[in-house]
């Protein structure tokens, strides 16, 4: 027999309360976990994502094992990059390309990047270019200034190349530059020195320290080599050497020496390089082998033969001069 009693249990006030209370709680332990998935699911996402923009190297292999930690803010902020090409501008808006393997910040903020096998094409005011490499190298983008280190190599455009063990370009003063000796072999020669500055502008190179220069006879006509101990200014656009410093010109008929010794060349209508300008000033010395001619200031002066060859027309010295031959000794105070 049905109890009523029983039915009325059911719609009374106490037990209706209790069953939608029942109901509530259970609904909102199930939003609250719905809320939790939403947002924790993106937010895996999300760092996946994150650690593959940081670390890009990571897409290129198919086989990892990783520990993967929350990455602090600083492994965040540093820039890594793989396979970059740098453009930067010199203070001639001339724009020189630099390659990379990769480019590592080494401290967050700092603008200075470790480079992996950086490769730049730096132009000049003319139509040559310089190709400089190196294993390592850095830049410093606020100062705008490349470093290469270990094994730099060095090749202009015309076939000179040369090997130095650290370089610097500043793109500030468009300066190639470095305080580690230099070699470096050519078409027309050699030289050796213990530092160097290049200013692509003005195609001016300054050899620092001691320096040794061997030029082939198929660039002056004679071989010739020119030493000095202090340094070596060549200014490429006027085709003029001056070396500093107990600086030797050795011809092999002739030696001249002095404190700074002038050389300025031009090329002929053969084609040929030839002297155009000679002096010496300090303690000048010419030696042919058999006499010595000493005085305080050397010029010489050129003249064009019938064939339109530059040649030798008198040379000047003047200032204590002092001849000794085998048949005596003059002194004067100039002599041609």
């Amino acid at each position: 027999m049905f109890d009523l009693k029983q039915l009325d249990n059911i719609f009374n006030d106490t037990n209706l309360n209790s069953k939608v209370a029942s109901d509530e709680d259970a609904l909102r332990q199930h939003k609250r976990k719905t809320r939790t998935v939403k947002i924790v699911f993106p937010a895996i996402a999300a760092a996946l994502i994150g650690l593959l923009a940081v670390f890009p190297s990571l897409k290129e292999h198919t086989e990892l094992s990783l520990s993967v930690e929350k990455p602090t803010q600083n492994e965040i902020e540093k820039l890594h990059a793989e396979n970059t090409v740098m453009h930067v501008t010199d203070k001639s808006n001339r724009v020189n390309t630099f390659t990379a393997e990769s480019i590592d910040e080494i401290k967050t903020g700092s603008q200075i990047f470790k480079i992996k096998n950086p490769r730049g094409k730096i132009p000049t005011s003319d139509v040559q270019t310089i190709n400089i490499s190196a294993p390592t190298g850095y830049y410093n983008r606020n100062r705008k200034i490349f470093s290469l280190r270990k094994n730099v190599d060095i090749q202009y455009s015309d076939g000179m190349t040369a090997k130095t063990t650290e370089a610097f370009y500043d793109s500030k003063t468009s300066r190639i530059y470095s305080d580690s000796p230099l070699s470096a072999d050519g078409k027309y020669g050699s030289l050796q020195t213990q530092g160097f500055e290049y200013f692509t502008d003005s195609e001016q190179a300054v050899l620092k320290g001691k320096t040794d220069i061997h030029v082939s006879a198929e660039a002056f006509g004679e071989k010739t080599d020119i030493y000095a101990q202090e340094k070596v200014e060549i200014y490429r656009a006027e085709q003029k050497l001056k070396a500093f410093g107990h600086a030797v010109m050795v011809q092999p008929n002739i030696k001249v020496s002095a404190d700074i010794l002038t050389a300025a060349f031009i090329k002929d209508e053969q084609g040929r390089t030839t002297l155009s300008e000679f002096t010496g000033d300090g303690n000048v010395v010419v030696d042919n082998g058999k006499n010595k001619v000493r005085a305080n200031k050397l010029r010489t002066f050129f003249k064009n033969d019938d064939k339109k060859n530059t040649a030798i027309d008198r040379i000047e010295m003047t200032g204590n001069v002092e001849s000794k031959t085998a048949d005596g000794e003059v002194y004067a105070s100039r002599g041609v």
